[in-house]
């Protein structure tokens, strides 16, 4: 047998399983919480993903659907994961390291002057948070607000943060990025006065969030992606990109 075909052939049986194993993976995201989750195919949290998963020659096709049914389809094994999830949400999965993290602030209107030292005095305002934050928060928040009568929580973060600014609210408990993606978004759309000052209180430590896989393979591969990405400054550059393009966002 000619050498070349000798070589060839030990390539394609030492590099086949490789091969052979990459997938196109149908993963949850939250719809549209940008900059995380753009229902483009992009975000921070999706590019994170996509980075990942590719090291082991995965691809991802997004699948936007609320929270709920996100639990339903990947319970009837209907998707390969689900991204942005912690461990106490109760769903039987493989879950990754931790590979993104919110952060949540309570924004007030700094014309208001409302006195906010600490969670307790968030009990008699009126609050609207992100759907599920008194169990993602948890804690002292989730006690306050179960006491709360003039606590809400809605699934569109826009609207959450139009409410505060608009003043008909006195607090909006939601991460960083997301609120200063749409004050920008509103204010650009004439919808609000970019003199509209808010105060920003750190009441809350940062809340990190996993990746969950049906198959504990492809946890493997991602957690084994994850630290690739963030050795080689791929995890960095992803964060850069969106910060440069919108605005400064801790982590």
């Amino acid at each position: 047998m000619p050498f070349r075909v000798v070589v060839g052939w030990l390539c394609l049986v030492l590099f086949w399983p490789a091969v052979a194993s990459a997938r196109d993976l149908k993963i949850i995201f939250s719809s549209y919480t940008p900059p995380y989750v753009f229902e483009s195919g992009e975000g921070i949290v999706i590019d994170i993903v996509k980075a990942a998963l590719k090291s082991s020659g995965h691809t991802v096709t997004p699948v936007y659907v609320p929270i709920g049914r996100g639990f339903e389809m990947f319970a009837e094994k209907r998707v390969d994961g689900t991204a942005i999830i912690r461990e106490n949400s109760g769903l039987t999965a493989n879950y990754s390291a931790d590979f993104m993290q919110y952060h949540n602030f309570a924004f007030t209107l700094k014309e208001r002057n409302l006195r906010v030292r600490g969670v307790e005095d968030l009990g008699d305002k009126t609050v609207v948070a992100f759907q599920n934050a008194s169990k993602y928060i948890g804690g002292a928040f989730g006690t306050a607000m179960v006491n709360n009568p003039h606590y809400k929580e809605i699934a569109n973060q826009e609207t959450q943060a139009l409410m505060l600014l608009l003043g008909r609210i006195d607090v909006a408990v939601m991460d960083e990025g997301i609120f200063r993606f749409y004050r920008e978004k509103l204010v650009a759309e004439g919808r609000i006065d970019r003199k509209v000052e808010y105060e920003a209180f750190n009441l809350f430590e940062p809340t990190p969030y996993k990746t969950a896989f049906v198959d504990p393979k492809m946890r493997d591969d991602f957690d084994r992606g994850l630290v690739a990405i963030r050795q080689d400054g791929t995890y960095d550059a992803i964060y850069r990109r969106y910060i440069d393009r919108y605005f400064e966002i801790k982590r």
